[in-house]
């Protein structure tokens, strides 16, 4: 059986309720059925910097890594430049190597609380710099961000704070990822 690890902040840890939870895990799981086993080591709140210190936790042996690291980064409340994100991007794709990297989500666009922390440059800046930190190290690059932005109703997609996904969400988020796990997957078995 395949090991796949996810590995990023509270987007990945189903942030529910001022608590992590499995609801992400377990849509991976119920995703790639008994073909893989899914283990998360993600940590709400983190940030690369957070993400090259728990490099550590990974174990040696899995078949391919999710990296979700961006959203913390990217908010002006955390004031981690761009260039420090490149970096630690880096680093940890590096470190990791089959990795398969996932862009920014968007911020629910209609919760003014949680928009003052980014702004659709910023977001899109952070957003390209994962993607061209992916594209060096040969990793494939999951756009959230571009498809949250073609979402009907996109507020169902959020819990009220906005930034952290409803049930909705969480399958649309698990949705997107999945085909490329499965293509790695499939490919790395010939």
């Amino acid at each position: 059986m395949k090991k796949i690890i996810l590995f990023g902040d509270s987007i990945f840890n189903g942030y529910r309720n001022g608590q992590d939870t499995n609801l992400v895990t377990n849509l991976f799981q119920k995703s790639l059925g008994n073909y893989a086993q899914v283990q998360n080591l993600s940590k709400s709140g983190a940030t690369t910097v957070e993400g090259v210190d728990f490099l550590e936790q990974i174990p040696a042996k899995y078949d391919r890594i999710v990296v979700e690291y961006g959203n913390n980064d990217a908010a002006t409340a955390w004031g981690i430049s761009p260039e420090s994100y490149k970096k630690d991007l880096s680093t940890i794709l590096d470190a990791v190597g089959k990795a398969i990297v996932v862009g920014l989500c968007l911020p629910d666009p209609n919760n003014f609380e949680i928009n003052q922390y980014y702004g659709e440059e910023r977001l899109n800046l952070y957003n390209s710099i994962a993607k061209k930190v992916a594209h060096k190290y040969n990793a494939p690059f999951v756009d959230i961000l571009n498809k949250m932005h073609k979402l009907k109703d996109i507020s169902t997609y959020y819990q009220a704070d906005g930034q952290h996904l409803t049930n909705k969400g969480n399958k649309f988020l698990v949705g997107q990822i999945v085909p490329a796990i499965k293509k790695k997957l499939i490919s790395s078995d010939y």
